[in-house]
């Protein structure tokens, strides 16, 4: 259990739990691990459980629509270790807004939303930094999203392909 609270020690979401609230979380987790080019979820389907990244990394894709009307597949992120991904669920979204799958082989450590929220109910403080912490993250990855459209969307007008 003490290696498992040492891998969530590193995990964004976590930081600034003490010890003592990392082992009541390492109590509700359980590891997975998948290998390379597994899909873990599709967009759209329903979900109940947060994931955490100890090795390997994932690949966040959604469908886009294209002129013609057929739908491709774009990568909109890549995470890494330490940082996780379907936490919507912790916030009441139970459809999954992006693909995600495996890059490499990952070891992942899934944690069910019922058994996070009965850890909050026991301890306020870890459901209040997981929340704050959480916003953080997720504004980081609207940035970076936003990014990706922003440079996508002058592509397709023409803007950064012309000369000054």
């Amino acid at each position: 259990m003490s290696g498992l609270v040492e891998h969530l020690r590193r995990v964004e979401i976590f930081s600034g739990l003490s010890d003592e609230e990392l082992l009541q979380l390492a109590t509700i987790c359980k590891p997975q691990r998948l290998p390379p080019e597994t899909i873990i979820f599709e967009e759209g389907a329903d979900g109940n459980e947060l994931m955490i990244i100890l090795h390997g990394s994932v690949r966040i894709s959604i469908n886009t629509r294209l002129p013609n009307g057929t739908f491709s597949v774009s990568t909109i992120n890549v995470l890494y270790v330490g940082q996780s991904f379907g936490e919507m669920v912790l916030l009441g979204g139970a459809t999954r807004s992006a693909t995600v799958s495996t890059v490499d082989t990952c070891t992942l450590v899934v944690i069910q939303e019922r058994d996070f929220a009965m850890v909050c109910e026991r301890n306020p403080r870890i459901g209040y930094r997981v929340m704050r912490n959480m916003a953080s993250d997720l504004a980081y990855k609207l940035r970076s999203s936003n990014l990706l459209l922003r440079g996508n969307i002058r592509w397709q007008q023409g803007e950064l392909g012309k000369q000054g």
